[in-house]
């Protein structure tokens, strides 16, 4: 694909190093400066140097090794005159000697740098001019690879690094996200995120297309990049030891071909922080620690400000407080709030508004217009500077690009998507999409944790807006205010920080200008489900005499720049979803953040000058009580997905596993146990052909099994001519799972599942909703009836998923779906995500289908992709789908969540509960001992059916159900056996063969999981093979397998009963036809209708001697009539049952 110079394997000896420990040292870095003001005429350039006769030492003091000199290959760049200008000043590129001098040295190199510093645009940009990537060098001809967990991040930096090389974008530096490749013949740079990576692993173990890798966004820690990490450790190794070999051989004379030669791998990990103990502690992750090069910060001081005391109660109302002093006593800039939620957020934005405005009234003068006394809530974006805002999100695309990090474990989306209204979908987002315009360092001001201020914390103490007015009041009569009376005062240390820079105290003497007469503030919301028009209104310019105050979730913590913040209120707070694998229980709590989280909340003041930083908490609880980094998310999600990759790359040993940060064995376990149940693995761990083809499908294992048990109940009726449109609800169903409900609720802020009050209203968290006056009660009120009016229009009473997805397809085939979403109180955002999402999905069923392990069962047989898209295209006046076809996708949802089954409690008046006074409908969870509720807004609550399942279980007050479906009691028998226990078939019935399933089945009494609940009586296959053979003799003789037997009965010598007769087995007509169908290992038509293909004659004389003498002459003929219906299908052979089995609304395949 990439043309290369075919270096015969003796000529490039001299390139290659035999130490293992070493690598390959083949280039000579040049001064940082000189580099920087070479320009060429060509941009792809290669100059070899001569050998030399010196050796140069790293710099380095862990080196494993001297640096053997040979010819390096330098790569000439011409750049922009702009960019070059820039790049003097990032302080990543006066580092890049001894970045390179570390890549050279070693196999793995840690890279730590601030958000901002330059690394993600640069480092790439350093390998390419030391010859990584370039066809002239025969080591590092490699491509450059580089994984960002975003796309929208892969598709920022790799446009910005082709522009700053000044290269085609497609061409020599190229990108792959999911549906969208861009790569050149010459591709030298390779942006991609990190699950196209893991999918090429699966493929290539050795990544041979590389050269040098470099994982960016390691300090997330995200499930994608621990793997990563991990099967990277062991690609070095095994391509070290295979470059080793390539080298004994040719010192015995052999010579290898180019397409044969292995060179060692780089990798490179870079992180804005200096969390790097997980990857360099022991050596189960690498055999020596990595080096780590720390790039200095440069950005503006930020002077940090501690509370005197921890106040755990009111954390909103300190943070009000704050603000408003903050406005009213220091000189202009932008206030940035953090809280820890929506509810939080649009809470904290309407006091402040009104306190603003009652403040204004009060201070300004009579003559003012009206229309300036209001606050300011512009929704407008026109006039908005839009590169600032690309300069800020780095990004040229939308939010749902986010999307499905939480749909997948190694989807490249951050779809995050995320769960809910948690904000998740923009908290982790970092350094990757800031760093291309805002490459600036971080440096802070740290106040001192061991001096106590003494006086008075005014702002701080209890107390209503009264009290802060009051106290207002009484220090406008004084000649000055000393503003930080409840923050301990800093010790003015300022690394790296202007010359010129005062004394950050507050107070007047200090230079801060008395402000006498504050404006209003122009209050703005940021959190991740607000439409994107309204979060880009924190970029709008502020009008004269206003103040900006963004109040935001942690989705502001990392993800953009707000440009002229000064101030930042910190409450050191995060809402935070925990998991429990024992139960499947998922919980959001308030929690501390880490101090790493605190570093990058202050740093959010000194991105365009001078701030300041208020923290609501002492520096006691921080240094004692924050973690100093947050946990890697492997632990704290399902790992069940993890699993399953681990084991289709045939590692059975998960625990064994070098992950950077290791799961609890308990997580591990149940993973296991959750993959059993969905029949991806066997009851020894072992893969199934179920599991690979699952484990194609870069999605979570739930909603995988969910989409090939479609297609495989499909595969049955190949005559189906609805089979499109299932499909396309079943993929919409799949997409409704992963994300939050999108009805509106902005009326009750508690029914969000990321919030803080419980499913029924009632107040569990910091936020007093009684302060809400009559007006907004009522308004409430009416939102309420009006979303209940438009839940009950798309509302299939059989499963939430389908509600979703019948409402999905209208949104999409609406005129203007920001109107539709408006008028059926649908989440904008929500739907369209939920849309993109369902599109992908769609197109991921067909480029998997047919290539799963060559599995034909998974293979798609009822038409393409545009035949699918043109039936979901058709509208409906209501629901399209027939029962049958809701029951065939209740059996998918079943199959992927069998293991989250709830039985309804029938009565709760013997039931103890603290509070009675749930409007919900009550029952018991197979894995959690407690009571669990089926929500009132739930479209499943009206039936109440006896089973359901449920794709999340959410701790509020209550334990509540999300994502319903009513199931059958056979289905969980069908779909979770492995959870199910048999009794002894009873006495009073018998064996049967079933003729449209082609299975001998017998009824046994299930009883279903821990609890032992006992579920109807059920038909299930005869596993003693014996008798299994036994009863198919008999139905076979019977005409039930053959209808044309059926006539001949009374011309056999022997009932057919007696085959199954114990006594009856020392008969020779007995024992020759069970013998001979044990043999051939017959139990079935299917395998029949294969032996008479191989030999027609096959059981004709055991056949036969089971007629009477007088009949032996016509046997020929039914043995012809026995030969022709074999070969029909089911519905052909038996037509009265098919029928029966629609007029009954049953397809076949239920």
């Amino acid at each position: 694909m990439r043309s290369k110079l075919d270096f015969p394997m003796e000529n490039c000896a001299q390139h290659m190093d035999l130490s293992l420990g070493g690598g390959d040292s083949n280039t000579l870095i040049l001064p940082a400066k000189r580099r920087n003001k070479r320009k060429g005429t060509n941009q792809d350039k290669v100059k070899e140097t001569p050998n030399v006769n010196f050796s140069r030492t790293s710099k380095l003091s862990n080196s494993p090794m001297p640096r053997s000199l040979i010819a390096p290959t330098i790569v000439h760049v011409s750049r922009p005159e702009e960019v070059e200008n820039a790049r003097k000043d990032l302080p990543i590129v006066m580092m890049e000697q001894e970045i390179m001098e570390a890549v050279n040295d070693h196999s793995t190199v840690i890279i730590c740098g601030e958000t901002g510093c330059g690394k993600t645009t640069q480092v790439p940009q350093f390998l390419f001019e030391a010859g990584f990537g370039s066809s002239f060098s025969c080591v590092r001809s490699g491509i450059i690879g580089v994984t960002q967990p975003r796309r929208v991040a892969v598709l920022a930096t790799a446009k910005r690094v082709a522009y700053e090389l000044g290269l085609h974008l497609g061409q020599e530096v190229g990108f792959q996200v999911r549906y969208d490749k861009r790569i050149g013949e010459s591709c030298s740079i390779k942006f991609m995120t990190d699950g196209i990576l893991l999918r090429e692993l699966q493929n290539d173990f050795l990544l041979k297309r590389y050269s040098v890798i470099i994982i960016d966004e390691a300090h997330e820690r995200s499930l994608n990049t621990d793997i990563l990490i991990g099967m990277l450790s062991r690609v070095i190794r095994a391509r070290e030891e295979k470059y080793a070999e390539q080298q004994r051989e040719v010192l015995s004379g052999r010579t290898i071909s180019t397409g044969q030669q292995i060179f060692p791998l780089k990798l490179v990990l870079m992180s804005a922080t200096l969390r790097v103990e997980d990857f360099m502690s022991g050596r189960k992750l690498f055999r020596n620690p990595p080096p780590v090069v720390e790039v200095p910060t440069r950005q503006f001081p930020v002077t940090i400000y501690f509370s005197s005391r921890t106040k755990e109660e009111d954390y909103i109302g300190q943070a009000c407080k704050k603000v408003l002093a903050i406005h009213k006593r220091l000189p202009r800039g932008g206030i940035l709030v953090f809280v820890t939620g929506q509810k939080e957020v649009e809470y904290l934005c309407r006091k402040l508004r009104r306190v603003s405005k009652e403040q204004y009234k009060k201070t300004s003068e009579g003559d003012i217009r009206s229309d300036v006394t209001e606050v300011s809530e512009r929704s407008s974006t026109e006039e908005i500077d839009m590169k600032e805002i690309n300069e800020a999100f780095e990004v040229h695309g939308n939010s749902a690009d986010h999307q499905t990090d939480r749909f997948s474990y190694n989807d490249e989306d951050q779809f995050d998507i995320d769960d809910d209204e948690l904000d998740d979908s923009y908290d982790s987002e970092t350094e990757s999409e800031l760093e291309i315009i805002g490459d600036y360092g971080n440096s802070l001001i740290r106040a001192s944790p061991e001096i106590d201020g003494d006086v008075e914390n005014v702002l701080g103490e209890e107390g209503g807006i009264t009290q802060l007015k009051a106290a207002f009041e009484a220090l406008d009569a004084k000649t000055s205010f000393n503003f930080n009376s409840d923050e301990k005062q800093p010790i003015s240390v300022t690394p790296n920080a202007c010359p010129n820079q005062s004394n950050p105290s507050m107070g007047k003497k200090s230079g801060v200008e008395e402000n006498t007469s504050p404006g209003t503030l122009h209050v703005l919301p940021l959190y991740a489900m607000l439409h994107a028009k309204d979060q880009l209104r924190v970029f709008e310019e502020v009008r004269e005499g206003e103040r900006l105050v963004v109040v935001a979730t942690n989705v502001a913590e990392t993800s953009l720049t707000i440009p002229g913040i000064k101030y930042v209120v910190d409450t050191g707070r995060e809402k935070v979803k925990s998991y429990n694998s024992s139960n499947g229980m998922e919980t959001y709590e308030v929690q501390w953040i880490s101090k790493a989280s605190a570093a990058q909340r202050a740093g959010r003041a000194g991105r365009t000058g001078p701030g300041y930083c208020y923290r609501l908490y002492s520096s006691a609880a921080y240094s004692n009580i924050f973690p100093d980094f947050s946990p890697a998310e492997i632990s704290k999600v399902p790992v069940d997905g993890v699993v399953l990759y681990m084991k289709s790359m045939n590692i059975d040993k998960v625990s064994n596993f070098p992950f950077p940060t290791p799961p609890e064995g308990a997580a591990l376990d149940e993973a296991e146990r959750c993959l059993k149940i969905l029949q991806a693995l066997d009851s020894n761990g072992r893969l199934t052909p179920l599991g690979k083809a699952m484990a194609d499908f870069p999605m979570s294992p739930r909603h995988s099994r969910m989409l090939l048990t479609v297609i495989q109940i499909m595969s049955k009726e190949k005559s189906y001519s609805r089979a499109n449109l299932v499909l396309a609800y079943a993929v919409a169903a799949a997409a409704a799972l992963s994300l939050s409900n999108p009805f509106v609720r902005q009326f009750e802020d508690s029914h969000t599942k990321s919030q803080d009050l419980d499913e029924d209203g009632n107040s569990s968290g910091t936020v007093n909703i009684e302060v809400m006056d009559k007006q907004e009660k009522l308004r409430r009120k009416k939102l309420k009836e009006t979303v209940k009016m438009f839940r009950e229009k798309f509302s299939n009473p059989s499963s939430d998923a389908l509600s979703v997805a019948y409402a999905l397809q209208c949104y999409e085939l609406s005129e203007s779906p920001v109107e539709f979403c408006n008028v059926n109180a649908l989440h904008p955002k929500t739907m369209e995500e939920m849309s993109k999402l369902r599109k992908q999905l769609l197109q991921l069923v067909f480029n998997q289908s047919g290539v799963s392990g060559g599995e034909k069962d998974f293979s798609w047989i009822f038409g393409s992709l545009k035949d699918v898209e043109n039936v979901w295209r058709v509208s409906h006046d209501k629901n399209p789908l027939l029962l049958y076809e809701e029951e065939l996708l209740g059996q998918a949802i079943c199959a992927g969540w069998a293991d989250r089954v709830a039985k309804r409690i029938r009565g709760s008046s013997g039931l103890s509960l603290g509070d009675k006074k749930v409007h919900a409908v009550w029952y018991q969870a197979c894995m959690v001992k407690e009571i669990v509720f089926l929500h009132r807004w739930s479209s499943v609550s009206n039936s109440a059916p006896e089973f359901l399942v449920y794709s999340e279980l959410i701790q509020t007050r209550h334990p509540y159900m999300h994502g319903v479906t009513s199931v059958k009691s056979e289905w969980l028998v069908e779909y979770a056996r492995s959870i199910c226990t048999f009794s002894a078939p009873p006495t009073d019935t018998k064996p049967y063969y079933e003729p449209l399933t082609d299975q001998v089945l017998h009824y046994v009494i299930p009883v279903f999981g821990p609890h032992l609940w006992e579920l109807p009586s059920h038909s299930i296959p005869i596993s003693n093979y014996a008798f299994r053979v036994a009863v198919f003799a008999y139905a076979l003789l019977e005409g039930q397998v053959l209808p044309c037997l059926r006539s001949v009965r009374k011309y056999m010598a022997a009932p057919p009963a007696s085959v199954l007769r114990p006594e009856a087995a020392g008969q020779r007509r007995v024992g020759s036809l069970l013998a001979k169908l044990n043999r051939k290992k017959i139990d079935s038509c299917a395998i029949l209708r294969e032996v008479w293909k191989e030999n027609p004659k096959e059981l004709h004389p055991e056949i036969m001697d089971w007629f009477q003498e007088g009949f032996h002459n016509n046997f020929k003929t039914l043995w012809s009539h026995m030969l022709s219906e074999v070969i029909l299908e089911p519905q052909d052979r038996f037509p009265k049952a098919s029928k029966r089995a629609r007029r009954n609304d049953q397809p076949l395949y239920l």
